[in-house]
């Protein structure tokens, strides 16, 4: 069995909904497929957009599991279900009814440590205009960004990454105090 971590966030309303809507019939599904075995779920969130802070606010759910899909079925299996939750790709990080991010599979870094490496230590201009041609994991900006760390910490505070030797509950706690404030619970 593989173990996952993956976060789901929306800024834009679908057919199913608002975003929280939207990606709480989304987790369902994933909830109920019978390959997904004891799935957590985090708390809800509401952050700015990474990117352009003029765009609507995200809400994110982390989600835990386990399953025998390999990472590269389960990055098929999501993309099928951003498509089916209304997920249009006009531009790299625009705004979204459905992102579905695989966080983490265990300890694994794929597709190497050299790949990896590269990609965790593109510049922002780069990052915006590149886009890898293969699954990377953990994700390359997990460390980085607060709408990850938060649910991550929820669900397993005590995950050491793989790469940088450092917990979870580490990298959300070196955040900087504006990060970590942008971000807030979603009572729902």
């Amino acid at each position: 069995m593989n173990n996952y971590v993956v976060v789901l966030g929306s800024n834009l309303s679908s057919q199913f909904g608002n975003s929280a809507e939207t990606l709480k019939k989304c987790v369902d599904e994933i909830r109920f497929n019978p390959s997904i075995e004891c799935l957590l779920e985090s708390n809800w969130y509401i952050s700015s957009s990474f990117l352009n802070k003029r765009d609507p606010r995200y809400v994110n759910v982390g989600i835990s599991f386990s399953t025998k899909l390999k990472p590269i079925e389960l990055l098929n299996f999501n993309s099928g279900l951003e498509n089916k939750y209304g997920r249009e790709r006009l531009e790299r990080w625009g705004p979204r009814t459905c992102d579905i991010d695989i966080l983490l599979c265990d300890q694994q870094i794929l597709p190497s440590k050299l790949y990896f490496n590269k990609w965790m230590n593109l510049n922002l201009s780069d990052q915006i205009r590149l886009v890898p041609d293969e699954l990377i994991l953990p994700h390359p900006r997990l460390q980085e960004r607060t709408f990850f760390l938060k649910p991550l910490n929820d669900l397993h505070p005590d995950w050491i990454h793989p790469f940088l030797k450092v917990k979870a509950k580490e990298m959300l706690d070196s955040l900087p105090p504006h990060e970590l404030e942008s971000i807030k619970e979603l009572k729902h």
